[in-house]
């Protein structure tokens, strides 16, 4: 069944209203009345929606997610993973609001590592893998990790390094540190 277009404006603006109030407050402090408020909406509709807050900042990073994979392809070739890299910063860049607020802290639900580990996670098959299951797993963490770290330093700097650089630069580590290990 289609989504009707007035669903799709409520749940839009449902979202924008708690990215608004994660911007100002920390996110368990939120309550569905000041969502409703914000959204200029009214209680019912949020519940006839959805159950609690949980379920739309959910909702807010699973879309995300969505939009992310459509728009990057996993790739394994060098100068595939420098252009996914690239679409994947650009992304970034231009729903900044939306990241910064999401990645502010995991005091949100864990959005931070959920956004990226989820979005990076799909493309561990493209890394060489590194001894057993166990310690592939510490390896992916750790760059996950160090890629989480850079996407926010680069927001905190206001995009100070070019998209193309930053995304060299990631991809060297990511596969070098790869390389390395596997010596």
């Amino acid at each position: 069944m289609a989504i009707s277009r007035r669903t799709l404006m409520t749940k839009k603006l449902f979202a924008s209203a708690l990215i608004e109030l994660m911007q100002i407050k920390p996110y368990h402090k939120i309550t569905v009345k000041e969502i409703c408020e914000q959204a200029d909406l009214n209680r019912t509709t949020f519940y006839l929606h959805y159950n609690d807050i949980s379920e739309l900042f959910n909702e807010i990073v699973l879309n995300l997610e969505d939009d992310l994979t459509q728009y990057v392809p996993p790739t394994k070739k060098e100068q595939d993973r420098i252009i996914a890299l690239t679409r994947y910063l650009t992304y970034v860049k231009n729903n900044h609001v939306v990241f910064r607020t999401l990645m502010s802290s995991d005091q949100n639900g864990g959005a931070k590592t959920k956004i990226l580990t989820d979005i990076l996670a799909y493309r561990k098959d493209n890394l060489p893998v590194f001894g057993s299951d166990k310690e592939s797993k510490y390896v992916y963490s750790f760059i996950i990790d160090g890629c989480i770290s850079m996407v926010l330093k680069w927001m905190d700097n206001g995009f100070d390094i070019d998209i193309e650089e930053l995304a060299r630069l990631m991809d060297k580590l990511c596969y070098m540190t790869h390389k390395e290990l596997a010596v």
